[in-house]
């Protein structure tokens, strides 16, 4: 019986790996059957046509697919199915092979490949059977599987006399004369195929004077990029090179500003893409390589950029951590035979990050530089608004770039304390992990933060443990991988001490990311702002199409969009048309607010069709709050961006006219104005000049990114600071009360964090018994509730108006604000202050962790109730409008009098 139990479990054993293997397509040596979609179609190929590289949007891809309906996937198992489904490093074109049926020209060749196998067969194995594929489009899986996977494009552009000029750590070596280039396999491949760049004239221009040079003379074209060599003027009109079809574009010239991706500002650019000159002429179709390459699997953040797949495979590594011996990790024949080496165990957390890129390190650099081992390349974004081309600064020693140092730090992190974190919090997620790391907020605390990484980095990776885990993973990957060089144990260690060296003595001299002070919404507080709100934006389509793209980019990337916070719709400013429907997701904006359709769109300013489409949309709102008893608990906003166009007299006076009725109607709408030109010609059109009209200079070629951060920080800044509208839902668009009584909606706020809330008078003008905001405490923390008639945002600390701010704290109790008779001594409703709320967190999460509702953006988020009682519905809009018609009909009789 024992003998058939045994052999039945090695059957079982057997069948389990076989039916694993088959699963893992993520470590086949080529590209893997579900992840081809992204290479067969050059529209989805193209990078300029796909989401932006972002935390942001990795979060929101991540959030889409926990809330698919019927989801039961916990942390773990997300993480590695995503992995799987989306993750296969090191792959690159194939030199001389071009596009045809049957053939795509990429596969897994690149060294980074080899790492990637090892960990995903033996150290975080799964499979992605159950990854709700059809969650997703293809936009957004393809941009899952770019975000997630690493390699590195080296292969000359044409672009390189311009961009690679602009990066702030020029190191790059002389690319030689290609007569000097005697052994073409010291090249690495990094030719384009011909049908890559058919409809970009530029390059086909470079190309042909490739061919006449050759052709000509037997000397060869020239391939120099050094930068101190005479370049074309920089002032003088290039030739802007643009794509429309090919498997892998050159990116479209758009302006920005800055220097070095670490103070979050871009690669300038112009739309010179080359010059066909002698001296910058670039060999495309050579064995060249670029001399600043294109990183993939790069996602930014505010505080530096990381390699994405890494920091989700400390994550799932984390999560389920595995030691191994090493004898178990490598195949019997390649068993090292020394006694020294069988103690040594790999940690697939250190494998999945740090170590795993310090090993390629010691084997793949460290031998040809003997005793100068170096780590690190910086690099910089063509914008970090919607950035999509990450561009490296060297060309050489390219196996541990920043952003791979970040990731490992990052992913070493997460993966060392998130099993404790899930024991805090048993349905913590997996965006809500990325969504506090990646925040000011911080991971439970303010400590475990992205923006804190350089001074975790010693603590979390203790030297003597980095070494140990870097020459155990090395000592894997020298049998794994094919190399042109063997070396020896002895070897291998020597080199992965010099390689940890290497980091450490990196770590706090180069990777100079911005700290969490320097980007901290507000300086020296620690309040975590949450924007709320409903926000529609009216775009002027005078402006050119990047320029708009790029200010309206930048505005929803810095208002937490998503369901917890902010919901937008773009419209037309001429027609007032909807041209993105109303949407929480980031990704609708970017895949439809393409070229093609700004072109197609009205240019101008037209106030009386924009007062038009708000009127019909928020009458349609508040029918809808009416009948879903909803509270809001949003502020409710639209900006206007204008070029230069001017208000007409008669649109000014239809304008004035109807603000009033807005405030009588919808007390709550605030329109906001960011103008080119002199914005004061918008003055009369909102409620606080001072606070309402904000300047949008020119967007100039060579400062577009700089302009638009710079610029709009007020405006973003505006737009945080509105308070959340609290409405009377009983009262509809058409101020009509059928009945009374009491309602309520539920509310969070996070650990540092305030909420604040207006309620206009509208809703409390008259006298009436028992009328009362109140704020009840679920005891989910413990609260400080503040409220206000004259102070916007009460606070407890605040030395604004500070007699007339009444504070208290709550827990399972009730805030209680009597408004009875709040408008005393009032006879109109506009005199009549509004009442300001705020409602603050704790400074430290919960002992007890109990958010699990959808509703929690945060497990440690505090769950309280807005309660209104016996609210009323105060308007005189119908007088209002009444008044205005007869207003009109009089000037209509006068206007056809004076005609008579």
């Amino acid at each position: 019986m024992k003998l058939v139990a045994s052999v039945t479990t090695c059957v079982l054993v057997a069948l389990a790996l076989t039916i694993g293997g088959e699963a893992q397509e993520n470590v086949l040596t080529r590209v893997a059957p579900s992840m081809l979609e992204c290479y067969e179609s050059a529209q989805i190929f193209e990078r300029d046509n796909r989401l932006p590289m972002t935390m942001n949007m990795l979060i929101e891809l991540i959030r889409k697919v926990e809330d698919t309906p019927g989801f039961q996937q916990d942390i773990r198992q997300l993480a590695i199915s995503m992995l799987h489904r989306f993750r296969q490093d090191g792959i690159v074109r194939a030199p001389g092979v071009t596009s045809m049926s049957g053939v795509i020209p990429f596969s897994p060749t690149e060294f980074q490949f080899t790492k990637h196998r090892v960990l995903f067969s033996r150290l975080l194995p799964g499979n992605a059977v159950n990854f709700p594929n059809a969650t997703l489009s293809i936009d957004e899986r393809c941009a899952l599987h770019f975000m997630l996977s690493n390699s590195i494009d080296r292969r000359v552009r044409g672009d390189e006399n311009i961009r690679c000029s602009q990066l702030s750590q020029y190191r790059a070596a002389r690319v030689p004369r290609e007569l000097d280039f005697k052994d073409r396999s010291r090249l690495r491949s990094n030719y384009l195929g011909d049908n890559e760049m058919l409809e970009q004239p530029e390059m086909d221009r470079i190309r042909e004077h490739i061919k006449k040079i050759k052709h000509k003379a037997s000397s060869a074209a020239r391939l120099e990029m050094d930068p101190d060599e005479d370049h074309p003027d920089d002032e003088e009109e290039h030739p802007e090179a643009t794509v429309e079809g090919g498997d892998e574009p050159q990116e479209e010239p758009i302006a920005a500003a800055g220097e070095d991706e670490e103070t979050g500002e871009p690669l300038e650019e112009d739309g010179a893409l080359g010059e066909i000159g002698d001296v910058s002429l670039v060999d495309i179709a050579s064995n060249a390589i670029s001399a600043c390459p294109v990183e993939n699997g790069v996602v930014y953040t505010p505080w530096g950029s990381v390699m994405a797949g890494t920091v989700l495979a400390g994550i799932a590594a984390g999560l389920e951590p595995q030691t191994v011996q090493l004898r178990d990790l490598m195949s019997r024949s390649d068993q090292y035979r020394s006694r020294q080496v069988q103690p040594m165990r790999v940690d697939n957390r250190w494998a999945a990050t740090l170590s795993g890129d310090l090993a390629e390190v010691s084997l793949l650099h460290a031998p040809s530089v003997a005793n100068n081992v170096q780590v690190g390349a910086a690099g910089a974004w063509n914008r970090t608004v919607a950035p999509r081309w990450y561009f490296l600064s060297q060309r050489e020693h390219l196996q541990m770039t920043d952003t791979e140092i970040r990731a490992g730090i990052d992913g070493l992190l997460l993966a060392t304390n998130i099993a404790e974190w899930r024991s805090r919090a048993n349905n913590l997620r997996l965006s809500q992990v990325l969504d506090m790391y990646y925040s000011h907020r911080g991971v439970f605390n303010d400590t475990v933060r992205s923006c804190n990484r350089r001074d975790l980095f010693t603590t979390v990776a203790p030297m003597q443990q980095l070494r140990e885990q870097t020459v155990a993973f090395s000592t894997v990957l020298d049998k794994e991988m094919q190399m042109p060089f063997t070396i020896s144990q002895e070897a291998i260690i020597n080199f992965s001490d010099q390689a940890t060296d290497a980091l450490a003595n990196y770590i706090p001299s180069a990777l100079n990311d911005l700290s969490c002070e320097a980007t901290a919404i507000v300086m020296n507080d620690p309040t975590i702002w949450r924007t709320a709100s409903d926000l529609y934006i009216f775009i002027d389509a005078a402006w050119p199409h990047r320029d708009a793209y790029s200010v309206v980019s930048n505005i929803l990337d810095s208002l937490d969009v998503g369901r917890f916070g902010t919901n937008y719709t773009i419209l037309n400013a001429r027609d007032g048309n909807v041209i993105v429907n109303s949407t929480q997701f980031l990704s609708d904006f970017h895949m439809t607010y393409t070229p093609e359709l700004h072109q197609s769109l009205p240019n101008g300013l037209n106030i009386p069709n924009v007062f038009r489409r708000m009127r019909e949309e928020t009458n349609n709102v508040m029918s809808n709050e009416r009948r879903t008893n909803n509270l809001s608990g949003r502020s409710k906003l639209a900006l206007m961006i204008v070029h230069t166009d001017r208000v007409s007299e008669g649109d000014t006076n239809f304008a004035i006219q109807h603000l009033q009725i807005f405030r009588e109607e919808v007390p709550d709408l605030r329109f906001l104005y960011l103008a080119a030109g002199d914005p004061g010609r918008f003055n009369r059109f909102v409620r606080d000049e001072r606070r309402d009209v904000f300047p949008l200079r020119e967007l100039e070629s060579g400062s577009i990114v700089d302009t638009v951060r710079v610029q709009l920080s007020p405006v973003i800044h505006r737009i945080q600071q509105e308070p959340r509208r609290i409405v009377n839902p009983r009262c509809g668009h058409d101020w009509v009360q059928e009945n009374w009584g009491s309602n309520s909606m539920n509310q969070f706020v996070e650990p540092r964090g305030v909420n604040f809330y207006r309620l206009h008078p509208n809703y409390f003008f008259r006298q009436g018994e028992n009328r009362r905001f109140r704020i009840q405490g679920h005891g989910f923390a413990t609260l400080t509730v503040c409220h206000s008639r004259w102070v916007e945002r009460p606070r407890q600390n605040s030395t604004e108006n500070r007699d007339s701010i009444q504070c208290r704290t709550i827990n399972t109790d009730a805030y209680d604000i009597d408004l009875s008779n709040a408008c005393d001594g009032h006879s109109v409703i506009h005199t009549c202050p509004p009442l300001f709320v705020s409602v603050e967190g704790p400074l430290n999460p919960p002992a007890v962790i109990r958010c699990s509702e959808p509703q929690c953006r945060f497990p440690d988020n505090a769950r309280f109730a807005v309660v209104l009682d016996n609210m009323g519905c105060f308007s005189s809009a119908s007088r209002t409008v009444s008044s205005l018609l007869l207003a009109a009909m009089l000037a209509l009789v006068v206007a056809l009098f004076k005609q008579s």
